[in-house]
C-alpha cells in the first residue's frame, strides 16, 4: 500500500483511535484499581486501629498498656513493614507511651511525613483519643501505618498484565479493523473492477448492487456514460454527413477528368483525376481520425462475417476477380471493435494486399491475432524494420503503402491493438493486428 491508499489511511486513523482509546482506558483502569487498593489498604489499617483502640488499658498505678495482641503478627515481627505507636499528646510535646514489636528499637520518625523507621513511605492513619486514667483524663495518639508496598506492589503487578492484555486486545482490535476496512473497500473494488472493463470496452454501464452510499456515484457516472455515449453518435452522424458533402464534390471532379479524357484531353484529365483520388483519401484519413477521436464503441463483431464483407467488395476491384481469397477465421470468433470500425480496419488492410497479392490473399485468427497475408514480393527486411517504428509515417515509409496502412494505425491505436509487419510463409508481407489476452 502506498501513502496515498484510502485503505492504509484508514488503517493508520483506526490504529491511532484504538491506541488513543486503550492507553485512556489503561489509565483510568489504572487509577481505578489504585484507589480501591489503597482503599482496602486504609481499611485494614483502620480495623487494626479499631483493635488498638479496644486493647488498650491503664492500669492501677497509672501506667499505659495493651493487654491484646493485634490480629495481623506482622506487628510482632521487627520492621515487617506494619507499625503502630501510642503516644501522650499532654504537655509541649508528645511522649511516646508504646510502639509495636516491628519497631524493634528503633523510633519511627517523621511519621506525619509518611516515613518509617528506615526512610521507607508508608501509608498510615490515626487518632487521637481520650481516655480516663489515674489522675483524670489521657489524651492518646494512635498511629497505625504499613509499608507502602502494600499499594504499590499490587498497582505494579496490575499494571503489568494490564499493558500485556491491553496489547492483545489493541492487536485484536486492529485486526478487526483491518478485516472492516477491507470488507468495507470491497464495493469500491468492485466499482473499480466495472469501470477497468469499462475503458477496456467489456462494458457500456456500470451494472450490480451497490451499497447506498456508493449508489450516488454509480449513478452520476452512468449519466456520464450516457452523455458520452450520445455525443459519440451525434458526432458519428456529423462525419457522415461531412463525408457525403466531400465525397460527391470529389466523385463529380473524377466524371470531368473522365469526359475531359474522352476529348482528348488526356494530360489534364488524369492530372485532375490523380488529384480528386489524392483529396479523396485524405478526406477519408481525416474523417476516419475525426470519427475515432470521439471514441470507440463496446461492441463485439463477428470477424468471419466482416472478412466476407470487406472479400465482397474487394472482388469487384481491379484484380480482385482473379485472386484466391481464403478466409481462415472460425466463424465463432468475435472481436471487440465495432463493425464500421473492423470494416475500414480490415478494407485497408486488404485492400493494401489486393494491390501486391500474385493470385491469393488470406486471412487467419491465430492466437489473439487478425493474420493478413498475400503471396506478393513482400517487403525488404530492412524496410519492415523501418515500419515497425513506432511514430513512422506508414505512407511515406514506402511508395505505394498510400494512406491506407496510416488508417489502419489510427484505428489500431484506439482499440489499443498491437500492430506489427513480417514477411508471410506465402512469400509476401504479413500484418498482424494483436488483442490482449
Amino acid at each position: 500500500m502506498n501513502i496515498g491508499s484510502l485503505r492504509l489511511r484508514l488503517l493508520v486513523s483506526a490504529a491511532i483511535a484504538i491506541s488513543l482509546a486503550l492507553f485512556l482506558a489503561g489509565l483510568a483502569l489504572t487509577a481505578l484499581f489504585e484507589q480501591q487498593v489503597r482503599n482496602r489498604v486504609v481499611q485494614e489499617l483502620n480495623n487494626d486501629l479499631l483493635q488498638l483502640v479496644g486493647a488498650i488499658e491503664i492500669g492501677a498505678n497509672g501506667d499505659l498498656k495493651v493487654i491484646r495482641a493485634l490480629a495481623d503478627p506482622r506487628y510482632k515481627t521487627p520492621y515487617s513493614g506494619k507499625y503502630w505507636r501510642i503516644e501522650q499528646v499532654d504537655g509541649a510535646s508528645p511522649t511516646e507511651l508504646l510502639r509495636s514489636r516491628s519497631l524493634w528499637d528503633t523510633d519511627a520518625k517523621n511519621t506525619a511525613a509518611n516515613l518509617g523507621p528506615e526512610g521507607e513511605p508508608l501509608v498510615y492513619v490515626e487518632r487521637t483519643i481520650t481516655i480516663k486514667g489515674k489522675d483524670g483524663d489521657v489524651s492518646l495518639h494512635l498511629f497505625v501505618g504499613t509499608h507502602s508496598t502494600e499499594v504499590d506492589s499490587p498497582i505494579k503487578q496490575f499494571r503489568d498484565q494490564l499493558i500485556l492484555y491491553l496489547s492483545l486486545i489493541g492487536a485484536a482490535l486492529t485486526v478487526a479493523a483491518w478485516l472492516q476496512v477491507t470488507i468495507g473497500l470491497r464495493p469500491l473494488q468492485a466499482l473499480q473492477k466495472q469501470i477497468s472493463l469499462l475503458r477496456n470496452h467489456n462494458l457500456k454501464r456500470l451494472e450490480g448492487e451497490f451499497p447506498t452510499e456508493v449508489e450516488p456515484l454509480v449513478s452520476e457516472l452512468n449519466d456520464v456514460l450516457d452523455i458520452r455515449d450520445k455525443s459519440l453518435e451525434r458526432a458519428r452522424q456529423r462525419a457522415g454527413d461531412l463525408a457525403h458533402g466531400l465525397m460527391t464534390p470529389l466523385t463529380i471532379l473524377s466524371a470531368i477528368a473522365r469526359e475531359l479524357d474522352k476529348r482528348r484531353l488526356t494530360k489534364l484529365g488524369a492530372e485532375i483525376e490523380e488529384q480528386a483520388e489524392n483529396m479523396r483519401r485524405h478526406v477519408e484519413r481525416g474523417l476516419v481520425r475525426a470519427r475515432l477521436s470521439t471514441g470507440r464503441g463496446h461492441d463485439l463483431t463477428p470477424l468471419a462475417a466482416t472478412v466476407d464483407a470487406v472479400f465482397s467488395t474487394l472482388k469487384r476491384l481491379p484484380k480482385g476477380d482473379v485472386i484466391k481469397w481464403l478466409n481462415l477465421v472460425p466463424k465463432r470468433v468475435t472481436v471487440p471493435v465495432e463493425r464500421n470500425d473492423l470494416l475500414e480496419l480490415l478494407g485497408n488492410v486488404l485492400d493494401n494486399a489486393r494491390k501486391y497479392a500474385k493470385s491469393m490473399i488470406q486471412v487467419s485468427y491465430v492466437d489473439n491475432c487478425i493474420m493478413v497475408e498475400d503471396d506478393g514480393a513482400g517487403v525488404p527486411d530492412e524496410e519492415i524494420e523501418t515500419i515497425r517504428q513506432r511514430g513512422r509515417r506508414l505512407d511515406e515509409a514506402r511508395k505505394g503503402f498510400g494512406l491506407g496502412l496510416a488508417i489502419v494505425e489510427d484505428i489500431a491505436d484506439l482499440y489499443e491493438l498491437k500492430l506489427s509487419y513480417g514477411r508471410s510463409e506465402l512469400g509476401g508481407l504479413q500484418v498482424k493486428l494483436g488483442f490482449a489476452p
